[in-house]
């Protein structure tokens, strides 16, 4: 179908008319022909139907009042209007909501008479309520009787503690002299008598000299007077000593209210007072339901489904609305005339039925038409799959050029590049229908599976030989032997980094050779499918593994057979 057989007559001042079917026909075309490698014209329109569908959208809006309740400590906040007690606090705010209610019914109804057949208009709530102070009333704290205080639990308003350490007492026994007062002198260790060295001089008659002479003379003790014992110098024989705790006090302070015999009132926060006060406030509550007035269970459906005024108005060519009020809620019914065509469109030998949906004729779903005119080109290549092996690499011609074909369709590109995700609900949502999720999937598999065989039938040609570039190490080893453990091991990790990188060049070798073989023209881009399809990432991962692997087997092999002679 080309762009000039859309007219199907002429207005009366001589404009001309599309036909509805027509118009959507090439719609569809607009969509689908980017999509595929097939033009507009192998799209045909068998039949089309033109018809005009009441939408019937109810909006209800209703008015409710809530009395939320709350309560805190002190006076009342500013602003709110103080009542005597509680019965009067209720009695106001029954009178508030009483009032509020009342002026409802006038509010909506006015605004109703403004704005009722407006439908995308709502009601606020400034439409239907004035706001009203809060009211409340102030009672004084019951458990601390308006003090803000209460007696300190612990202590019982004393503000101090017997001292546990002393019992009370003031003091403890002294344990150093078990509370006697008496200690073993420390001088005799209870001997009574100490033993001295003295020295004296003699006179030797034999030598006609005189010697000194060492005597040991055994004393009554000095300190404990010969008694054995002395007084405790710890407690100074008073037997007891001072509690360290209470410092002889017999009380300490009461930690829980430190010394005051009170504490905080908790219950009303210190304030003797607590507040409670009931506040009125509005809301609106909407409910929105949709009705079509058609026979056809398919566009009933998909009309029903309008979750919002403004979709319904989207799609309606004109509407009307009424509304009506009650006491506390504002109905209103809005006929939307909505256009609906439906075309059958013949495509890749098979129909599908389309809809469009509004003066743009929105179309929601495609009905796999891109789908029809590409299962040939994917049914080709799952036929040309089975003579093609992953171990050992093998991809065919026949295989390359079907390949080629179905890369030709850029829905075919799009399901390729996403076919290694385990979610395909976003490539389907793009879509629209025009491919259906069986396709998607059944495509995306057949083309994984052609891009990697082709990727791997092409790098074993003869790039996958770069990974034989650890053997370049043995030479090179025996070399820089001389060099040290320092000298090998850059070695080592040169020819490490030289295998990766020369494996890098022959995956960029590999995709410009697919790309000459696939999509000669430029378009698509087969480097971003085998990324896309982490071809690239498996290659490179592969290599980088073998690349350290073997050249770390070539350096054992050469340590091996050409062992280093000991110096």
């Amino acid at each position: 179908m080309s762009r000039a057989d859309v007219t199907a007559g002429a207005s009366s001042d001589g404009g001309i008319i599309m036909d509805p079917g027509i118009r959507l026909l090439t719609k569809i075309g607009d969509f689908v022909e980017p999509l595929t490698r097939f033009d507009r014209g192998h799209l045909t329109l068998e039949s089309s139907q033109h018809v005009n569908v009441d939408v019937v959208a109810r909006q209800v809006f209703r008015v409710t009042f809530e009395t939320t309740h709350r309560e805190g400590n002190g006076g009342l906040p500013p602003g709110v209007t103080l009542t005597p007690d509680a019965a009067a606090m209720a009695r106001g705010s029954e009178a508030q909501l009483a009032s509020s209610k009342a002026a409802t019914a006038g509010k909506l109804s006015a605004w109703a008479a403004e704005h009722g057949e407006t439908p995308s208009a709502k009601p606020a709530v400034s439409d239907c309520f004035t706001p009203l102070p809060a009211i409340g009333h102030v009672e004084t704290c019951a458990p601390c009787q308006g003090a803000g205080k209460i007696a300190c639990s612990i202590c019982e308003a004393a503000g101090t503690l017997t001292c546990e350490a002393c019992e009370g007492r003031g003091s403890n026994p002294c344990k150093t002299c078990n509370a006697t007062g008496k200690v073993t002198c420390a001088a005799c260790k209870g001997m009574r008598t100490v033993i001295t060295h003295r020295e004296r001089k003699v006179y030797d008659e034999e030598s006609n000299s005189h010697r000194i002479e060492h005597v040991q003379e055994t004393t009554t003790c000095g300190a404990c007077t010969g008694t054995g014992i002395t007084r405790c110098s710890k407690c100074g024989g008073r037997t007891t000593i001072v509690c360290a705790t209470c410092n002889g006090q017999k009380t300490i302070t009461c930690k829980q209210c430190q010394g005051s015999g009170h504490q905080r009132c908790e219950t009303c926060g210190g304030e003797g007072r607590r507040h409670f006060l009931t506040q009125l406030s509005c809301s609106i509550h909407e409910t929105f339901e949709t009705s079509a007035r058609t026979p056809d269970p398919e566009t009933a459906t998909v009309l029903k489904a309008l979750d919002s005024i403004d979709k319904v108005l989207a799609l309606a060519a004109t509407h009307r609305s009424t509304a009506e009020t009650s006491a506390d809620t504002l109905r209103r019914e809005t006929t939307a005339v909505t256009p609906v065509t439906t075309v059958t469109v013949v495509a890749g030998g098979s129909r599908a039925e389309v809809r469009g949906y509004g003066p743009r004729q929105d179309v929601l779903d495609y009905r796999n038409i891109a789908g029809m005119l590409l299962a040939d080109d994917l049914g080709v290549l799952e036929s040309a799959l089975p003579e093609t092996r992953l171990l050992p690499p093998r991809a065919t011609e026949g295989m390359h050029a079907s390949l080629t074909t179905v890369l030709a369709s850029e829905a075919n590109v799009a399901i390729a590049e996403n076919a290694a995700k385990k979610d395909q609900s976003a490539i389907a949502s793009r879509f629209r229908g025009v491919v259906t999720a069986e396709y998607i999937a059944r495509a995306g598999g057949a083309m994984k599976k052609a891009v990697g065989r082709a990727y791997w039938a092409m790098m074993a040609k003869g790039p996958v030989a770069v990974l034989a570039i650890p053997l370049i190490l043995l030479p090179i080893d025996l070399i820089v032997r001389g060099q040290g453990q320092g000298g090998r091991l850059m070695a080592l990790l040169g020819v490490m980094l030289m295998t990766f990188f020369a494996a890098l060049a022959a995956h960029y070798w590999v995709t410009q050779q697919l790309q000459k073989k696939l999509a000669p023209s430029g378009t698509p881009k087969i480097q971003r499918i085998v990324d896309k399809l982490n071809l690239t990432l498996h290659w490179l991962a592969a290599a980088g593994v073998a690349a350290a692997v073997l050249t770390l087997a070539v350096a054992s092999l050469t340590s091996l057979l050409f062992p280093i002679p000991p110096l």
